[in-house]
C-alpha cells in the first residue's frame, strides 16, 4: 500500500473514529462519572474490541453477516438491546454516587465494538475502499487495521476526556444528570443514523418483505 493510500486510510479513520458513536458516547459519559484516569481501563478494553472485529471482518465473518439474513436479524437484536442497556446505564448514571464497582472496566470495554453495528460497517467499508486485489490482501489489511488503532487511542481518549472535563466543569447534579440522558440519548440516535445509512439492514428487510 503507498503512502497515498495510507494517508486516505487514515483520514477515513479519522472521520469515523472520531465521530459521535456509541462507544464514543460511552467513553465520554464515562469520563464525566469516573474521570478520564479511571476510565482508561475502559478505553483500552473498547480499542481492544474494535481490534477484534476488525480481525474478524479480515476473516469474512462480515460477509457471513451480509449473506444470513438469520445471522443478522440475531446479531442485530443482540446489538440493539445490548445498546438499549448501555442508553439505560448513561441516562441512570449519578455521578455523585458513582462507586468502583460501577465503574466500567476492560471487560466491559471490550464488548463494546463487537456489538456495535458501526464498527462493523465503517472496517467492512475500509476494507471494501481501500484493499486493492493486485496487492496482498493479508499486508493490507494489516496496514489498515494499525492506522486504525493507532487512530483511535487520541481520538477516543478526547471523548473520554471530554467527558472528565465537563466532570471538573460542571458542580450541578442537576445538569450533570441531564448531560448523562443527553448522551445515551445521542447514542441511540446516532445507532439508528449509522444504521439507516448504511446497508446493513436493506438484504435483511428485502428478505423478511420477500
Amino acid at each position: 500500500m503507498d503512502y497515498g493510500k495510507m494517508a486516505l486510510v487514515t483520514l477515513f479513520a479519522i472521520s469515523m473514529v472520531g465521530s459521535p458513536g456509541p462507544v464514543n458516547m460511552l467513553l465520554m459519559a464515562s469520563g464525566a462519572n469516573f474521570g478520564y484516569r479511571r476510565s482508561f481501563p475502559f478505553l483500552v478494553g473498547s480499542i481492544s474490541g474494535f481490534l477484534l472485529v476488525c480481525i474478524a471482518t479480515a476473516l469474512g465473518l462480515g460477509t457471513l453477516f451480509t449473506t444470513s439474513p438469520v445471522l443478522q436479524l440475531v446479531f442485530l437484536g443482540a446489538s440493539l438491546l445490548y445498546i438499549l442497556y448501555l442508553a439505560w446505564r448513561v441516562a441512570m448514571a449519578n455521578p455523585q454516587l458513582a462507586t468502583a464497582t460501577e465503574q466500567p472496566g476492560f471487560l466491559s470495554g471490550i464488548v463494546l465494538h463487537p456489538l456495535n453495528p458501526k464498527a462493523w460497517v465503517t472496517i467492512v467499508a475500509a476494507y471494501s475502499q481501500f484493499i486493492s486485489p493486485e496487492d496482498s490482501y493479508a499486508t493490507q489489511a494489516i496496514v489498515i487495521i494499525a492506522i486504525f488503532l493507532i487512530v483511535s487511542l487520541p481520538f477516543n481518549s478526547l471523548w473520554c476526556y471530554g467527558g472528565d472535563l465537563l466532570r471538573r466543569l460542571v458542580t450541578s447534579p442537576r445538569i450533570m444528570r441531564m448531560i448523562n440522558i443527553s448522551l445515551a440519548a445521542l447514542m441511540l440516535i446516532v445507532v439508528g443514523f449509522a444504521l439507516v445509512q448504511s446497508d446493513v439492514l436493506k438484504p435483511l428487510l428485502a428478505t423478511l418483505g420477500g
